[in-house]
């Protein structure tokens, strides 16, 4: 695994983060970005040659322009870590509702309660979902390491 450092000097805000992100999505040789905006730089954890990634941050023209290339043992990303658990702890809650409400629904005979249950386990159901994508990409990439 290789970390690259970029030097964007016209990115200064998440707009341009999510630009460069649009960017890069489908280069999959791409291990994890991590943005330093006040300092405006940006850290690529990549395999391979980093030519094409070199050439899509300078196509942006938002004054890219690589500062140092080095070899890395970093396998192991925060970002998307906090991702996954933010997500399990969203549905542990809107689930945990769910149980609630339509327990309690059900008790007192109130099918407001158990619709609101319903919508709260349809919520669940989301984020099940986007917990399986955040994951899916992720061993997606490590499958295929080396494809740009």
């Amino acid at each position: 695994m290789k970390k690259t450092i970029f030097e964007i000097t016209k990115m200064d805000c998440p707009s341009e983060e999510n630009l460069i992100r649009m960017k890069l999505d489908g280069i999959s040789s791409i291990a994890n970005l991590e943005f330093d905006i006040l300092n405006r730089k940006l850290t690529v954890f990549h395999c391979g040659e980093i030519h094409q990634i070199e050439k899509s941050i300078i196509e942006l023209n938002l004054g890219g322009k690589k500062i140092s290339t080095e070899q890395t043992d970093q396998t192991e990303f925060k970002e998307n870590s906090n991702q996954k658990k933010l997500l399990w702890s969203v549905l542990a809650i809107n689930f945990t509702f769910f149980i609630i409400e339509i327990t309690i629904g059900i008790i007192s005979k109130s099918m407001g309660l158990v619709a609101d249950s319903l919508d709260m386990l349809a919520d669940s159901f989301v984020y099940g979902i986007s917990l399986f994508a955040v994951g899916g990409t992720l061993i997606k990439k490590k499958r295929n390491p080396k494809q740009n």
